[in-house]
């Protein structure tokens, strides 16, 4: 059975038909998720790709929390950038929150992202054990 995931900090603009993220038996697929700031109600400008990126990373750890899981039990992502100039920083920080065995990566250069002021999106794919 199909569930939807969510977490108290890790809301997305509520104009958006999507959620979180589903629950679909021991795989937990997240949506790509943003450092949207409900309170700015976007991203606000002066956000770096770093600090977007430990904003998404703590969005996506809580919506695994919601299912028992952890940064750990991610098996798949997808990064997203809109300069790739920002590959390093966003790297350092999704290092800090990933380890061994590293999950498979895909890194994808964009022209623009859905949240004006977006410059990392991440989506990410976690197994149960």
């Amino acid at each position: 059975m199909r569930k939807t995931v969510s977490a108290p900090g890790a809301k997305s603009p509520a104009r958006a038909a999507l959620t979180g993220g589903v629950a679909l038996g021991d795989q937990v697929i997240l949506s790509g998720q943003m450092a949207y700031d409900p309170e700015y109600d976007g991203i606000p400008p002066d956000m770096d790709a770093a600090a977007q990126t430990r904003a998404i990373m703590e969005k996506i750890g809580a919506l695994l929390a919601s299912e028992g899981l952890d940064h750990g039990d991610i098996v798949k992502v997808t990064i997203f950038l809109t300069d790739i100039g920002d590959l390093r920083a966003m790297n350092e920080v999704y290092s800090s929150y990933v380890r061994e065995p590293y999950p498979a990566r895909s890194t994808v250069g964009v022209t623009f992202l859905a949240v004006p002021n977006g410059r990392v999106e991440i989506e990410a794919l976690a197994i149960r054990s």
